[in-house]
């Protein structure tokens, strides 16, 4: 199992949990944003959390030509 798909699944779990407490997918995605934003920072380091978080706004915009990626 990849990386990404431990993540998937991980989404997938607490949105099923989150929607059977009446919480919305969009509350409990930002939540969980958050969270593995803060704990990744922790773990990895403030600059190399910030660059991750760059490259993947940068890649949100538009700005970076890399369709593979969203294939994880």
């Amino acid at each position: 199992m990849s990386k990404y798909s431990i993540a998937k699944a991980a989404i997938e779990q607490a949105v099923t949990a989150a929607t059977q407490e009446g919480i919305a997918r969009d509350d409990v995605l930002l939540a969980m944003l958050v969270s593995v934003i803060n704990e990744y920072q922790q773990v990895a380091g403030r600059k190399a959390a910030r660059t991750a978080l760059t490259y993947e706004l940068d890649n949100i915009g538009g700005e970076i030509d890399t369709v593979f990626l969203r294939a994880r």
